[in-house]
């Protein structure tokens, strides 16, 4: 009796997140830099990977991941120069497609038209 009930409830979970994922409307970009931002926070030093990212006429400038220590390569196999899919998630993150396929979400800084 447990386990069925818990494969019921293991189903119905599976079948929300199946159906709530959201599809990415991604389209082709720029990747123009990879830079880093680093903050002291409570007498502690943290770093960001900071992506700017041109999307037709507009340059997004979005935070990335904390970066560890020894963390290698802080742009995740992206390259600079590179086109990338790219999707905006609202007015507040935007969704970098990594060249392994998973999704890179970064925080929107700021965005500007390019000059």
């Amino acid at each position: 009796m447990r386990r069925a009930l818990f494969m019921v409830a293991l189903a119905l979970t599976l079948a929300t997140f199946l159906l709530g994922a959201a599809k990415r409307d991604f389209q082709t970009g720029k990747l123009v830099s990879v830079t880093e931002d680093e903050r002291l926070i409570e007498g502690t030093s943290h770093r960001w990977a900071v992506f700017t990212v041109q999307i037709g006429d507009l340059v997004y400038t979005a935070r990335g991941e904390r970066i560890r220590r020894r963390s290698g390569d802080i742009a995740q196999g992206l390259i600079i120069g590179d086109a990338l899919q790219v999707a905006l998630d609202g007015n507040e993150y935007l969704i970098l497609l990594k060249p392994d396929g998973r999704e890179l979400k970064t925080k929107i800084i700021t965005r500007a038209r390019k000059q």
